[in-house]
């Protein structure tokens, strides 16, 4: 845990020295006047997650990255690869080219190629809350907090892809539909989850409490009155899945995600509607844009406790979670008034404190980090 606490009090300095060299820029209108709201410099952007991204890279046996590092070892050079790049029997083509391009003309080692996809996946994220979010230090703090950030070090090829979608927001607000199934569409063949963001795409599109968005709390609402019918069409989709062998593995054992964890990722979308008349009116796109992702986030987070499968349907939400980054601080900003805001500020940053602690150390029971490049290891 050594190396999460650093990496925690990291971003809690820098992203506090960022707000605090921050710049006011105009976001839109509210009454007539024009609305301010902080932005921060983008190199201090880039120091807040430099420590998470320099981590992520120098792992070497964390959670996942033992199996990762064994296939990337097994890979062969470029001019030797029609086989394992087309192989018909293995999925999901696209993460092997990579990582065999990479193998084949930048290193073989398997720290630089570790790194590259730390670099891609910390920027990717890194971006849009530099863009959008009204205070990105509080933001790179929830990043940490929840423990979104360990989908950088266990789950990296999903996150890969959650990364550079949450990157293409601009192109959802521009409605630039066509190019973003395209690129999802490119994404699926690192991890074919990512084919489940173009329905959801639709879904997220519009004003918040749209009708889309209800059909979608009505599914949810279905999925929970027919529990078992919806398991077993959950289980024949999986069997034709990467996920496959990991549910079969652990389904004796998945009774789905924790309510905590779901109780957590829920607040954002449940603030949102109880002071809905109260925001109504200073709405951005980037804040409805969010509001829809939120509610489609804690829906999945519904389902797969429901479902009982936390392995399958719970790893789906970090599609949409990233979204809660840039609401949850802009609900606190408008929701409250100045008085009350300093005191919800500080209940806000205990309870992630505790739920950071109850997740990396009780839920995962102390999660371990090992790094043969930095010779350190800590369990």
């Amino acid at each position: 845990m050594t190396v999460y606490w650093f990496m925690m009090a990291w971003v809690i300095l820098f992203g506090i020295l960022a707000q605090v060299t921050s710049k006011r820029v105009c976001v839109g209108e509210y009454l007539g006047e024009e609305v301010y709201e902080a932005r921060v410099h983008l190199f201090m952007a880039v120091v807040t997650f430099a420590v998470i991204v320099f981590f992520a890279g120098a792992r070497s046996y964390v959670a996942d990255t033992t199996a990762y590092i064994q296939m990337f070892n097994d890979y062969p050079l470029f001019q030797n690869a029609h086989d394992v790049i087309f192989d018909s029997s293995a999925r999901e083509p696209g993460f092997r080219l990579f990582s065999i391009l990479i193998k084949t003309y930048i290193s073989d080692n398997y720290t630089v190629w570790l790194s590259i996809i730390a670099i891609i996946s910390g920027i990717c994220v890194m971006f849009p809350l530099y863009k959008y979010s009204c205070n990105f230090g509080v933001s790179a703090f929830l990043f940490i907090a929840s423990c979104q950030f360990m989908w950088m070090f266990n789950g990296m090829r999903q996150f890969l892809v959650a990364a550079i979608i949450f990157s293409c927001t601009g192109l959802i607000l521009k409605n630039k539909t066509l190019l973003y199934i395209l690129i999802v569409c490119v994404l699926s063949t690192i991890h074919q989850s990512a084919l489940l963001l173009i329905p959801m795409y639709f879904i997220a599109q519009g004003e918040p409490w749209n009708k889309r968005t209800l059909l979608f709390i009505g599914c949810i609402v279905l999925a929970m009155l027919f529990t078992s019918k919806f398991t077993n069409l959950l289980t024949d989709v999986v069997e034709q899945t990467d996920y496959a062998s990991s549910v079969n593995e652990f389904k004796a054992t998945d009774d789905g995600t924790s309510p905590i964890r779901i109780l957590v990722e829920s607040i954002p979308i449940i603030l949102a509607f109880l002071y809905r008349n109260k925001i109504k009116e200073k709405l951005t796109p980037i804040i409805k844009l969010s509001i829809n992702m939120s509610l489609i986030d804690s829906g999945l987070y519904i389902i797969s406790k429901v479902a009982s499968s936390g392995i399958l349907l719970g790893r789906l939400p970090i599609y949409f979670s990233m979204y809660n980054l840039i609401l949850l601080p802009w609900l606190l900003k408008n929701i409250f008034e100045k008085r009350e805001k300093d005191l919800i500020y500080y209940i806000m940053i205990l309870c992630y404190f505790a739920f950071f602690y109850y997740q990396m150390v009780v839920a995962w029971g102390g999660m371990g980090y090992s790094s043969t490049i930095l010779n350190i290891k800590y369990y």
